[in-house]
């Protein structure tokens, strides 16, 4: 059995290893390497890497591999004309930024945190549960939910409306966190808000702490469908990243066991 702080560390060093952009990163350095040592299977790396950079910098690759991930889950066609309570994740916040400047840093997720409070405002009958805490491996951070709550507070959401989960480290300890803060009751409606991307991961980990949830979706970077028209090899390789980062997820909560709640 895998206890979630296993669990935390193996994911972070592991991702650190094979993400995408930093495989490009091991090529390069295992060419000089083998260079060095005038060893001929320095051309090897070399030329892998030329060839993906050549492959990311013509074809929109991040995109092909982002959009069936965030394809997996829309909102509902009808908006629920009421709803019991709003879960919404943490995804990595910037509490180096609130920390330092003073200034609550949200990064390309915020669309989540401004989703949220649309839904909120249109639902006053509405709970509102935010699950996150610090995403570094020694958990000396800023928590997610120390940012999410100057940004809801800056949006204008009442902050008796909201509770805030501050310990988690991972997607399954979100959910299984906030199912025991909110305690929900057979037959409530609870929405989901979370990054598209996302959404598979939260999903299956709702799943697993035996929680009914409705996905809302939000903070879509690819289009359902097409072809994306201005190529950016940076683009490309965050989307690739983000893409493998997922499909990972998604098969090492399904290959593993690890028990929910605090370490």
């Amino acid at each position: 059995m895998v206890t979630p702080l296993e669990f935390f560390i193996v994911s972070k060093v592991g991702w650190y290893l094979v993400a995408p952009s930093h495989l490009l990163v091991w090529m390069a350095v295992a060419t000089v390497w083998l260079a060095a040592r005038r060893h001929a299977a320095a051309l090897l790396p070399a030329l892998a890497g030329a060839l993906s950079l050549l492959i990311l910098l013509i074809l929109p690759v991040g995109d092909w591999a982002l959009r069936p991930i965030e394809n997996q889950y829309s909102r509902p066609a009808t908006e629920p004309q009421a709803i019991d309570g709003i879960l919404v994740l943490g995804e990595g916040l910037n509490g180096e930024a609130l920390r330092s400047r003073g200034v609550p840093g949200v990064g390309p997720d915020g669309g989540t945190l401004l989703a949220a409070a649309a839904l909120a405002r249109r639902h006053p009958e509405a709970r509102v549960l935010f699950s996150g805490g610090p995403s570094d491996i020694g958990g000396i951070g800023v928590a997610d939910a120390v940012v999410a709550r100057h940004v809801f507070t800056d949006l204008g959401l009442d902050d008796s409306r909201v509770s805030y989960e501050g310990r988690s480290r991972t997607t399954l300890e979100n959910l299984m966190l906030a199912k025991d803060m909110a305690q929900p009751q057979p037959g409530q409606r609870w929405v989901l808000v979370a990054s598209a991307y996302h959404m598979p991961r939260a999903m299956l980990s709702a799943a697993r702490a035996g929680w009914s949830v409705t996905p809302w979706p939000s903070t879509y970077l690819t289009a359902a469908e097409g072809r994306q028209h201005h190529l950016s090899l940076a683009a490309n390789l965050a989307h690739l990243d983000l893409a493998a980062h997922e499909a990972l997820g998604l098969l090492a909560y399904r290959l593993t066991h690890a028990t929910p709640g605090p370490a």
